[in-house]
């Protein structure tokens, strides 16, 4: 059972009243007596490498007054989910320099950089929304039944949608990897006798640039696409129970407790390549043994234990919203 559901087996173990001992996380790495020998794949994974990745300055093709602000949010938090992901960030001051120069690759199709490549994978973002609705209600009044009346202020609702569209294209063939489409709201409310709903620039610019933090905090495509992956490297069982050494660590920012998924890869009599999903595991609740630079010890069931090999795949799993991040579970496009 990997780490999602343990905290969701916790939670309702606490609200339903239930006595503790469902499970147990396993937060003790194995010593190398208890090394066990397993098959090695025919197909092994590729170790962990770095993912150079260049961010563009993003285009607003429309004039705004939150226009500088939107921009800047979004090629801040961009990068900073690539950072976290564990990817390398091309220079700011090359991706500026570059701007044109890629963008005209991804019209003709081809890039023409000769020698080593800047960069793996270009993001090239466009805002292509920024929408202030409002409402006004009218000073109410409201009687309840034990005749206390309560007074409602005359108020203006308003809420600002932003969009924009990240594509991800691989350099230097310039192929579309993926298209990410973004996109939340922010809310404000302003007590105010004025139907027309008068709204500051600033004011505006706030709700904005929280819509457009939440439209990248809140979606998790880029952190899936980037997430490293590694072959396993050894297993090992002792009374704390199984676990296998996966060849990546703190380098990626792996941390204890992340989830990790597992796949094999098998080579058909065409030759051609298929991969399948053997399960999850999750990394060893230790902070100073279960992760190192290089290298950290995924915890897995018996199940998993019969199945995996030296050298399948092990890949991070972003962790997603939170059961108690009440701001994620509401704040993604469409809610």
């Amino acid at each position: 059972m990997f780490k999602k559901a343990l905290v969701a087996v916790a939670v309702s173990s606490m609200l339903s009243g239930c006595v503790g001992g469902l499970f147990q996380s396993v937060d003790e790495v194995c010593m190398p007596t208890g090394q066990v020998d397993i098959e090695k794949s025919p197909v092994a994974g590729k170790k962990a490498e770095d993912i150079k990745v260049i961010v563009l300055p993003v285009d607003m093709a429309f004039d705004d007054s939150a226009k500088g602000r939107l921009q800047t949010v979004y090629r801040n938090d961009l990068e900073a989910t690539i950072e976290k992901t564990g990817s390398k960030l091309v220079d700011r001051k090359l991706a500026n320099k570059l701007k044109g120069e890629i963008k005209l690759a991804e019209q003709s199709g081809r890039y023409n950089k000769t020698g080593v490549p800047i960069a793996d994978l270009a993001i090239i973002t466009e805002v292509t929304a920024s929408d202030l609705t409002y409402n006004f209600t009218e000073r109410r009044e409201k009687t309840n039944d034990e005749g206390e009346t309560k007074v409602y202020p005359a108020h203006c609702d308003f809420r600002t949608e932003v969009k924009a569209v990240a594509k991800v294209v691989s350099l230097p063939d310039m192929n579309l990897v993926q298209r990410i489409e973004l996109g939340s709201y922010d809310t404000f409310t302003s007590e105010t006798r004025n139907s027309k709903c008068p709204i500051s620039k600033a004011q505006y610019t706030s709700m904005a640039s929280e819509a457009a933090m939440k439209s990248v905090k809140y979606n998790f495509e880029l952190q899936k696409l980037l997430a490293p992956s590694a072959p396993v490297m050894e297993m090992r069982q002792c009374e704390a129970g199984t676990m296998v050494k996966v060849a990546m660590g703190s380098n990626k920012r792996i941390q204890p407790g992340a989830d990790i998924s597992f796949s094999q890869t098998f080579k058909s009599d065409e030759g051609d390549l298929e991969t399948y999903t053997v399960g999850v595991g999750y990394v060893v609740n230790h902070e100073n043994d279960a992760v190192k630079p290089t290298f950290s010890w995924v915890a897995i069931d018996e199940e998993m234990s019969l199945k995996l090999r030296k050298g399948d795949t092990a890949k991070l799993v972003p962790e997603e919203c939170a059961i108690w991040d009440v701001a994620c579970m509401t704040n993604s496009w469409g809610n």
